[in-house]
């Protein structure tokens, strides 16, 4: 069509335009410390969609730990009970005549199969560097340029300069490293890979290494399985390769078995890079695929660059990226300081409001280097970076909050194409998902359970049969969420090709499942059966027991409404017709409404039952507040009942919950608008960073340093809310706390795909503009001031409020 096309022309008009909105920072952020790494969260990370690596800077030794993506143990599978169909039916009579217990009992029995769950996340290889004993050590600095993407080690031995600069490249698909010495003392190093399991390794001529292997997987109880009742079949999976190109400067190169030895050399540059077999496409492996011939393509191009070419084509790459949004808190960063001793005297009292913005920019640093081209996976539960044979929940894609949250900033802090692995992912799972839509619930649509892989894993999963009926069979919509960060993808982008003939397919199958599954209870009234909220559980009045199982939970109710208004949404702007849309009409009138108990508070369940852990981590029952924007301040009842539910939480312990459980409570207080709750949560999350930034208390999930970095965007700009012309409402500064009593931010993106830069001191707007990349109309909102704009594609335009 016509105006596709000219949509089409004037968006990389725009795209070209709005890099010179958004003006570099005017610093580097930059994180150092003043000694290597002692454990692996401590390390700094490096990545570039695809591959990733944790460098810790040794002196004597150096690892890069590497990660590719697709690397996966297993097989794909998608078990499912015998009769599936038949007995959800029964299960869904037993839950609409009250017998909860009964119903869940039943279910563990008859809706559960084995393998239960899949293999896990694999780590591919460690990069080693030994560099022997080293003497008379200063001025040891290692740091992570988060503007550039570079990490480097600097030393001194006694007159001479040891430097040692790393790099994973999106434009040229490699980690590089180059190591240089001034003075008398020289670069002496045994280089090795150590593969992580079923592979070996080759020295060949030219200073090169090579890696073959293919993960053999062996089933328990001759091998460790982390899921009782087994991960699937044993036997050879994906192959995989690794190529390394070694460089030296002077001295000598040479090869002995395995290894790469360079001695006396004043400069030596290593190229490195793997593959496997996996294809997106198959949702597994493809026997056509060489990785070995794939990894010596890519070393070959990247090898005809120099040191100088690779390291600027990565830096300009990554900084076209990065540079779209600065953010200044307060004053006086404590820049001279290493990060823990910053992060201890900031849980000792000392102000330093620049470890925010640190945080800030830490996180959208992560989502680039685990979601972008040259990536065809989005980041999974522990982004790209895994040490463990066997990660924990498998570094899944958990679809009850967690692969969401990854990317909630995605959008608003200006990294939209970071989106794209995950929307060529979830459109293979709808696919895949078709056929055993019918088997299972004899539906039409898609779905997929809450834990998800590589291989296309949409029935339900989990470590054990009770837990892959609690946490799966419970739950098949929660790839209906899922689809929703889709959505707002959209609302951001307005890319109309993109809602035509990617998502709104996507939207169409969910509301299609969901209309075909749900069931009417007596009075006529639809029901999702069976039903949960995530991990949480309440005490059974009849039994005593504590139960998971229910009719239409508000976090189910929050999913089906959130998805049914999308899809109505979405053939309104596309003025498209489908029948799925008069069926949606025709039925959400029949749903159930948000249950309220008599104190006013918003509840997890129909029935009003006592949770089981009233603090528990998950807020699923407040989804219609926030992400979906369904509950808002016209609705003072409702909104009030999930204010109420909030504070429920928070006063019952959910602060001492998980980063993510945390994040998203500070999220939510910024929505509704109350700055220094919203504060405390961040504060509560840097006072548990003891000294590294990575969500890595106990155990790593980078979920919640992505959703720190959302809470953070959603306390300076929020754009959720419509007038009743249908334009989008840009709240500018809803919800910045005392402590942030001056600052400034640019390249901060709105809904309708505006882009926004201001700086204030005290409750001042010194000043602000807005930048329309493709035009439109909006209402920009600063405390009770408003003003209504039409912009014109590629218009920027000063605001004054006063």
């Amino acid at each position: 069509m016509k105006w596709k096309l000219e949509i089409k022309a004037v968006l990389f008009l725009l795209y070209l335009l709005a890099s010179s909105f958004s003006n570099p920072p005017e610093k580097k952020e930059v994180l150092w410390y003043g000694q290597p790494a002692q454990k692996w969260a401590e390390a700094f990370p490096i990545g570039n969609g695809r591959l990733a690596a944790m460098t810790f800077g040794g002196v004597e030794t150096e690892r890069f730990q590497i990660n590719e993506e697709s690397l996966w143990a297993g097989e794909p599978a998608n078990p499912y009970a015998e009769n599936f169909l038949g007995h959800l039916e029964t299960i869904q009579e037993m839950v609409l005549s009250g017998d909860y217990a009964s119903a869940q009992d039943f279910g563990i029995e008859k809706l559960t199969a084995r393998p239960t769950s899949f293999r896990s996340y694999q780590p591919f290889a460690d990069l080693t560097l030994e560099f022997g004993e080293q003497e008379g050590i200063t001025q040891y600095r290692r740091e992570l340029d988060l503007s550039n993407g570079l990490s480097r080690v600097s030393y001194r031995i006694g007159d001479s300069e040891i430097v040692r600069e790393s790099f994973i490249s999106a434009a040229d698909d490699v980690l590089v490293i180059r190591l240089s010495a001034s003075g008398k003392e020289k670069i002496n190093c045994k280089i090795s890979i150590e593969p992580h399991k079923d592979a070996h390794v080759t020295a060949l001529s030219g200073g090169r290494l090579k890696m073959k292997g293919q993960i053999h997987d062996i089933e328990a109880p001759d091998a460790y399985d982390d899921n009782p009742g087994g991960s699937g079949s044993g036997g050879k999976h994906m192959r995989f390769a690794g190529a390394l190109q070694v460089k030296n400067t002077g001295g000598t190169l040479k090869r002995e078995q395995e290894f790469l030895w360079v001695a006396s050399a004043t400069e030596v540059v290593l190229i490195f890079t793997v593959a496997t077999d996996y294809n997106l496409s198959l949702l597994g492996f493809d026997p056509s695929i060489d990785p070995q011939i794939k990894t010596a393509e890519i070393l070959q191009k990247a090898n005809a660059k120099s040191w100088e070419q690779l390291k600027e084509a990565h830096t300009n790459e990554h900084r076209m990226m990065f540079e779209r949004v600065s953010l200044k808190l307060g004053v006086n960063p404590r820049d001279d300081l290493p990060l823990d001793q910053r992060l201890k005297a900031f849980q000792e009292g000392e102000e330093d409001q620049d470890l925010f913005v640190k945080m800030f920019q830490f996180g959208r640093y992560l989502l680039m280097g685990s979601s972008r081209r040259p990536a065809v996976l989005p980041a999974n539960l522990q982004g790209k970076w895994s040490e463990e044979a066997w990660a924990p929940w498998e570094a899944d894609y958990h679809l009850n909050v967690n692969l969401q949250m990854n990317y909630w900033p995605s959008d608003v802090t200006n990294l939209s194409e970071t989106n794209q692995p995950l929307i060529d992912w979830l459109e293979q799972i709808v696919h895949a998902s078709g056929p055993l839509a019918k088997e299972m619930y004899g539906s039409n649509g898609w779905f997929s359970c809450l834990a998800s892989n590589p291989f296309g894993r949409v029935a339900p999963s989990a470590s054990t049969l009770e837990s892959q009926f609690l946490n799966g069979v419970l739950d098949p919509l929660a790839g209906a969420w899922m689809v929703m960060n889709l959505w707002d993808h959209f609302e951001y982008t307005q890319d109309l090709n993109f809602l035509e003939n990617r998502l709104f397919p996507m939207l169409l199958g969910a509301s299609e499942f969901i209309l075909d599954v749900m069931v009417a209870d007596k009075d006529g009234q639809l029901h999702f059966i069976p039903s949960a909220s995530p991990e949480n559980s309440y005490v059974d009045p009849v039994t005593g027991r504590s139960l998971r199982i229910t009719k239409t939970s508000t976090y189910h109710l929050s999913v089906i409404k959130a998805v049914f208004d999308a899809t109505l949404s979405a053939s309104k702007i596309l003025d498209l017709h489908d029948p799925i849309l008069d069926r949606i009409s025709a039925k959400e009138g029949l749903l159930p409404p948000f249950p309220i108990d008599k104190n006013g508070r918003l509840l997890e369940w129909r029935e009003g039952f006592k949770e089981a852990e009233p603090g528990h981590r998950h807020l699923s029952h407040l989804l219609g507040f926030h992400p979906f924007a369904m509950i808002t301040s016209d609705q003072p009842e409702l909104y009030k009942a999930a204010k109420m539910a909030l504070n429920w939480r928070k006063e019952n312990g959910q602060a001492n919950g998980w980063g993510w459980s945390l994040a998203h409570s500070l999220i939510m207080y910024a929505w509704f608008l109350e700055p220094e709750n919203a504060y405390e949560d961040l504060e509560v999350l840097l006072n548990k960073r003891t000294n590294t930034f990575l969500n890595a208390d106990d155990i790593f999930q980078i979920d919640g340093n992505f959703g720190i970095t959302s809470g953070i965007a959603e306390m300076l700009i929020q754009s959720h809310r419509t007038d009743e012309s249908g334009n989008y409402i840009i709240h500018l500064l809803p919800a910045i706390p005392n402590a942030w009593v001056s600052g400034s931010v640019k390249g901060l993106c709105a809904r309708g795909n505006f882009e926004l830069a201001m700086s204030w001191e005290g409750e001042k707007l010194q000043s602000a503009s807005i930048f329309s990349k493709i035009g439109g109309s909006c209402v920009v909102r600063f405390g009770d001031k408003t003003l209504k704009l039409d912009l014109k594609p590629g218009e920027e335009r000063k605001l004054q409020f006063y």
